[in-house]
């Protein structure tokens, strides 16, 4: 008599949580952990006809596979979202003073406040320095009704925003 084979999701049931604790080792997040092994043992399991206990080995190999490819993505991502920022040192957003975290926090709040067609336009000419030609190629919109946008913006935005913060509107 032979033994039972296994079926996938026992094999899976099994074997998760170690692998789990595995891919912990390069991602620490619990859900890109778990990704790692949903795609490692995937997979695997595209590769096997049905598991056996001989094939333990190779199924943590490709969640270790999984884990590294997503730590990977990572660190590139990473790498390009830092280079895209530049130096933000540069940027009024980041401030040394109390007084300017307070202007910069109203703003913020104003700019949540609108519509996002005008806020839009308002981060892409104000912070993004773009034309209003740029602007309307950007959005895949008329230059008039980006210029009408931005008009409106800068009036719901001079009713919300204090004098003393105007200055990073203009």
């Amino acid at each position: 008599m032979t033994a039972a084979v296994p079926d996938w999701q026992e094999w899976y049931d099994a074997h998760a949580a170690r692998l789990l604790l595995f891919a912990r080792q390069w991602l620490p997040e619990r859900a890109d952990a778990e990704d790692a092994v949903q795609i490692g043992f995937v997979k695997f399991w595209r590769n096997r006809p049905r598991p056996a206990a001989a094939d333990v080995p190779l199924l943590f190999a490709a969640v270790r596979s999984a884990a590294l490819d997503l730590l990977r993505a990572r660190t590139r991502r990473e790498r390009r979202d830092t280079h895209a920022a530049g130096d933000r040192t540069t940027s009024w957003w980041d401030t040394d003073t109390v007084a300017d975290e307070e202007r910069a926090a109203a703003v913020q709040a104003a700019l949540a406040g609108l519509p996002i067609e005008q806020r839009e336009v308002v981060t892409l000419r104000i912070w993004g320095g773009l034309t209003f030609a740029d602007i309307a190629r950007t959005l895949d919109a008329n230059i008039n009704t980006v210029t009408a946008r931005f008009r409106s913006a800068r009036a719901a935005l001079a009713l919300q925003i204090p004098e003393a913060c105007r200055e990073a509107t203009d």
